[in-house]
């Protein structure tokens, strides 16, 4: 009887798991078809609404109207981006890393335009020294600042600047993100890498409680840093601001998969 029972108990807590497994691919799954299905009615008003202020077909009073559906535009775009990224590492795919040699002032001189068009009412500043050539993969590492410059934005100081810093070293390149503002809290900075985690400030001005952010960014852009052989990690004081670091191989080198 005993062992019956415990034959029981045994079948019952794989059947549990067994369970927990399949919701949780559902959910998945589900989350992967709807972000891929969004982005054709979400294309439809990014090119109404460029349509619209390339044409003049709106009068002026109207214009500042149609360069926020714009912006929202962007705002829901990388939403689903990092929606699909995430179901793509949750479902098992990885996340697709496919470098090539470039250079990686380009790459943040394109996130600085994108994110300053995003938010014209914020100071960007672009920093770059060195030799910024590097073998990376350009539209990941362009999200990955992307993902750091618009968490600047959300959780910086109003009315400071936001800094992007690249510096090119001998076998290494390195990027800085950096914003002023109250200092993240070390339980904070614990998790805030965490998928779907969502730093606020309620004491911030610049604190959105509504917030569209999906808690997404972050986690992405250290798989992705990640995935070139780098490292990304952040520092945050009351006198140096908050500091997120980038250091890539200036050579990538693809990792080797482990064999049993």
């Amino acid at each position: 009887m005993t062992r019956f029972n415990e034959a029981v108990d045994q079948a019952l807590a794989e059947s549990v798991v067994r369970y927990s497994d399949e919701v949780g691919r559902s959910r998945d799954t589900f989350l992967a078809i709807l972000g891929h299905d969004l982005r054709s009615p979400l294309s439809a008003v990014s090119m109404s609404a460029d349509y619209l202020a390339t044409r003049g077909k709106v009068d002026a009073s109207a214009l500042p109207a149609v360069l926020r559906i714009k912006q929202s535009v962007l705002t829901m775009s990388l939403m689903i981006r990092d929606l699909l990224d995430y179901t793509r590492t949750r479902l098992g795919k990885g996340m697709p890393v496919v470098p090539i040699a470039c250079d990686i002032g380009l790459i943040c001189e394109s996130a600085h335009d994108e994110v300053q068009a995003a938010h014209p009412d914020v100071v960007f500043d672009l920093e770059m020294r060195g030799d910024l050539r590097g073998q990376v993969d350009p539209g990941r590492l362009g999200q990955v600042l992307s993902n750091l410059l618009n968490n600047a934005v959300q959780h910086g100081a109003s009315g400071s600047p936001v800094t992007l810093r690249a510096d090119g070293h001998a076998g290494s390149i390195v990027l800085e993100v950096v914003n002023q503002g109250r200092p993240i809290p070390a339980a904070a900075m614990q998790v805030m890498f965490n998928p779907l985690v969502q730093l606020r400030d309620e004491s911030s001005p610049s604190s959105d409680p509504y917030s569209t952010s999906l808690g997404l960014g972050l986690f992405i852009a250290r798989d992705v840093v990640t995935g070139h052989g780098g490292t990304l990690h952040v520092e945050s004081t009351e006198t140096a601001g908050t500091v997120f670091t980038i250091e890539l191989p200036r050579i990538f080198k693809r990792q080797k998969k482990k064999t049993s």
